[in-house]
């Protein structure tokens, strides 16, 4: 019977997906040529630079550290170009900026200063594009159906990034010219197709504010956008843990590997973190949203504390096996903290976003250096598994602070305003 409503489930998902406009549709498969592209590329620029430009491995490091903040801290630039561009222009400008870095970065191999801006180019790109992305879906579907695409969205990107890697793995002899001029092509198809299939589409409307103070409400919108800002602060905060340990995880797993089995243990590592979210966050999607909030995030904490302890243990077995609790963890948490960022900052979903991205940053940066230096302690005393166990006792403590901090869910806002028709903009899903 149970089989039987699953079933069912999976098969009015199709239906709604099916019955979107095409340019939603081709937006969702384009996210995954585009995570595909970016990841056979982003992961190895520190390599690239050292030995195909002859780059200093210092000056390398602190130019992909650059690289890596202006990736997700620039992003919360994002909503302001896209009040000036709009969604659609955004993602196409997003792009044409990382196929004209690549393309310097090709040149870069035979003329290395032009490295710099290359770097800056490609990082850029995905800063202005993934808040775009987002708020394009958030915007074409209704409240309802907001977790389901934001969940299809995410197992879109992540399956492109757990097989680009492993792509350019298999292209890892060819010629780094080649490689990446070949690379700015396919962006530049990838550019092409969003600006052919892509439909302008309209902002939602602010729900209307009764009372004689609407007109002056009207007039200080920025006023408004800091102010719900402000009521999001909980959930910016544990946006911001998340991604402090992710990047634990991300940032470490490939040096864990190395010194404990084999570095082809890290691909199945990836692998699997990706197919989880790939296959669970779409089919969970609607219970993520429904859940409690304080007890969600409390949760997927814990289960990320479980999951770094077992790596601790060391071998092939407890690091699968704590990389399925941790990413179970994570397939929780980072979907529910889009949608508390965007039920807060409903009136601009690329503000949102572009915070959520910010935030990343942060983590990231941070977690980088807190990591390096745990993991450099416990590396020189020879015992790796206490770097995880260190993590480990992180989210736990994150654990804790949400059981604390976490407050209660807010009551879902009022449905804004239908949209309003236009020539030039696609129909809304499900208004």
């Amino acid at each position: 019977m149970t089989a039987g409503r699953h079933g069912a489930g999976l098969t009015a998902k199709w239906r709604i997906f099916t019955g979107l406009p095409a340019g939603l549709k081709a937006l969702i498969g384009l996210s995954f040529v585009v995570a595909l592209g970016s990841y056979m590329v982003t992961p190895f620029i520190g390599v690239l630079m050292v030995e195909a430009v002859g780059m200093d491995i210092r000056v390398a490091g602190v130019l992909v550290a650059v690289a890596t903040f202006i990736q997700f801290g620039g992003s919360i630039l994002g909503g302001a170009v896209v009040d000036r561009l709009g969604l659609k222009r955004t993602m196409v400008g997003a792009l044409a900026l990382r196929t004209a870095g690549l393309v310097l970065l090709g040149v870069a191999v035979k003329v290395p200063w032009v490295a710099y801006p290359a770097v800056v180019l490609v990082a850029a790109g995905p800063a202005l594009y993934l808040p775009a992305n987002k708020a394009y879906i958030v915007t074409s579907v209704s409240d309802e159906l907001r977790p389901l695409f934001l969940g299809v969205s995410s197992a879109a990107l992540n399956a492109g990034m757990g097989l680009g890697p492993l792509l350019a793995a298999l292209l890892i002899d060819a010629d780094p010219v080649v490689l990446l001029i070949g690379l700015a092509a396919l962006f530049a198809l990838i550019t092409a197709a969003h600006q052919a299939t892509l439909k302008p589409v309209a902002r939602r409307p602010a729900a209307p504010v009764a009372g004689p103070g609407t007109a002056a409400a009207g007039a200080g919108a920025p006023t408004g956008k800091r102010a719900a800002l402000r009521g999001a602060l909980r959930p910016v905060l544990f946006t911001g843990l998340a991604f402090y340990l992710y990047f634990f995880f991300q940032s470490f797993m490939g040096l864990y590997a190395v010194g404990v089995s084999d570095i082809r243990l890290l691909g199945w590592v990836m692998l699997l973190n990706c197919a989880m979210v790939v296959v669970l966050q779409p089919v969970l999607a609607d219970r993520i949203a429904r859940a409690g909030y304080r007890r969600l995030v409390v949760v997927s904490f814990a289960l990320m504390a479980l999951g770094t302890a077992a790596m601790a243990l060391g071998g092939t077995p407890a690091l699968l096996g704590g990389t399925a609790l941790f990413t179970l963890g994570e397939v929780f948490l980072f979907l529910r903290c889009d949608l508390e960022l965007v039920d807060r900052v409903p009136d601009s979903p690329a503000f949102a976003f572009g915070v959520q991205r910010l935030t990343a940053g942060i983590g990231g940066l941070l977690a980088g250096v807190v990591g390096g230096f745990v993991f450099a302690h416990y590396e020189a005393a020879g015992d790796l598994g206490g770097f995880w166990l260190v993590v480990a006792a992180q989210c736990a403590g994150a654990a804790l602070l949400a059981l604390l901090l976490g407050g209660r869910r807010r009551a879902a806002a009022a449905p804004g305003p239908p949209l309003p028709e236009a020539s030039s903009a696609e129909p809304a899903v499900a208004r």
